[in-house]
């Protein structure tokens, strides 16, 4: 299995539908090493890997079908205080403003 380097933050985020892991995380659950994050066991047993622009996150296969449709459908997330769009990449602050986007509950465990 490809493992990418992962850049910037590490994350942990549980929202209606599913997880996302990113760097340290999701290496750790590749590596089937604990995460220390209590509760979330059952949560990370369909987790796919998703990799775009040489960075690879973990989701639920829920949160990974719709990442790989909104990347392939080259989505733009509104940053920032002015909401200036950007193209939706796998690092930690464009994902996390994707999943609180899409509505619901969006919560990080760990970073």
């Amino acid at each position: 299995m490809w493992r990418g380097t992962w850049r910037g933050w590490t994350m942990l985020v549980t929202c209606d539908d599913g997880i996302v892991l990113t760097g340290e995380h999701h290496e750790k659950l590749l590596d089937a090493q604990p995460l220390d994050v209590p509760g979330i066991e059952g949560d990370l047993a369909g987790c796919r890997t998703v990799i775009h622009l040489g960075t690879a996150v973990s989701a639920s296969r829920e949160l990974a079908f719709d990442l790989r449709t909104a990347i392939r459908l080259y989505e733009r997330v509104p940053m920032g205080p002015d909401g200036a769009d950007v193209d939706l990449t796998l690092d930690d602050r464009t994902l996390l403003a994707w999943l609180r986007r899409r509505g619901g509950a969006v919560e990080i465990l760990a970073t």
